[in-house]
């Protein structure tokens, strides 16, 4: 009978590898890929006017939530 002696530090080695493909696989993946990859709206700086116009704005949204 034989008796295979796996060391600590080979065994966690081979875990954090299997975890790295893991989270390789899981981010390259077409689904999570699509969901990610939205379009981004840029706001709107200025606007051409044929007559004078004030504005003031608050920006208060620092999250990366986009509120529909």
């Amino acid at each position: 009978m034989k008796c295979i002696i796996v060391r600590r530090r080979f065994l966690s080695l081979v875990v954090c590898a299997a975890l790295a493909v893991a989270m390789i696989v899981v981010v390259n993946h077409p689904v999570f890929v699509g969901a990610s990859a939205t379009t981004r709206q840029l706001p709107i700086y200025c606007v051409q006017k044929d007559y004078k116009v004030c504005s003031l704005s608050f920006d208060a949204a620092w999250a990366n939530v986009i509120v529909r």
